[in-house]
């Protein structure tokens, strides 16, 4: 049997940096796929391997695929779905034996977000594949939530009144690193990873007012609102788009409505309450402060 080695998509953000770091703890052969060599470099230090790649580049897939067999795939938000999809094919045609695409949950019902026709190019090329199907990261509390959330006391965020369980982007590197890893056990297996308890975003700003000591409220903005005050505010608009993206199957009350292997994650997801807003409590009150979430 060949020796295992994982090219890691997404290693400078936050769920990619944590599979990469699992897969390391497990001695698990791995190289980190980059943009930017350099600014990789400045970010992590020498933590890992790196290797250039850029979807819109196609020239730079085939060395980043030499001398791997498997991949952790992240889709981001910037890219274009052909550069994106050129990849896949040349990951067939590279030989790759084994794909974990890091999806959304209740993915099946949203034809029209690019991680279900990303899921369906996948198949379409039959390679063996997992996705993980994955809930709400806690950690977009401490991200694109935490300027309104220090200035305004509010959770600004276009998801409705729905319902989404909240996950730990070290619990979804978890099951990456062993679905990357345990031979053939996961082969055309779709995961929805769950935490033990759904929450709407009313829940939420109650649970951080009560941790946090002050009147946290939970805006509710429509999709037009959130996009033009974001806008306003000078954020990227692609990346005010992104935000909507990850909010739509919240906003759209997509829950349990098909069963499917599910996995629900007993360990860091579920201690949201206390170590989440105690987090956030510890480090949003510096002001000024780009956070990296560090949970005890």
């Amino acid at each position: 049997m060949a020796m295992t080695r994982v090219l890691v998509t997404g290693v400078t953000g936050n769920v990619g940096y944590e599979v990469a770091k699992k897969l390391q703890e497990m001695f698990v052969d791995m190289v980190g796929a980059v943009r930017n060599i350099e600014a990789a470099r400045s970010k992590l230090g020498d933590e890992f391997t790196y290797v250039k790649l850029d979807y819109r580049s196609p020239e730079t897939f085939i060395p980043a695929l030499d001398g791997v067999n498997r991949i952790f795939l992240m889709f981001p938000p910037e890219t274009d779905l052909p550069h994106f999809h050129s990849f896949i094919r040349c990951a067939k045609e590279q030989g790759i034996e084994h794909i974990v695409y890091l999806s959304v949950k209740d993915v099946q019902f949203l034809p029209f977000i690019p991680h279900y026709k990303n899921e369906k190019e996948i198949t379409r090329q039959k390679i063996s594949s997992t996705f993980l199907r994955a809930g709400y990261f806690m950690q977009n509390l401490n991200m694109f939530l935490l300027e309104e959330l220090k200035t305004n006391n509010r959770i600004y965020v276009p998801a409705g009144r729905g319902e989404t369980s909240f996950i730990d982007v070290r619990d979804v590197a978890e099951v990456a690193a062993l679905t990357l890893t345990e031979e053939g056990k996961h082969r055309d297996k779709k995961y929805a990873i769950t935490g033990n308890r759904s929450l709407d975003f009313y829940d939420v700003a109650r649970v951080m007012s009560n941790i946090l000591g002050r009147t946290i409220t939970y805006s509710n903005p429509s999709i037009r609102d959130f996009k033009a005050y974001m806008v306003e505010k000078g954020l990227d608009e692609s990346y005010v788009n992104a935000v909507v993206g990850v909010h739509i199957p919240t906003k759209l009350v997509l829950l349990e409505l098909k069963r499917l292997d599910r996995i629900h994650l007993q360990g860091h997801g579920g201690r949201f309450a206390g170590y989440m807003c105690r987090s956030f409590l510890k480090r949003a009150t510096q002001s000024g402060i780009r956070i990296r979430v560090v949970f005890l």
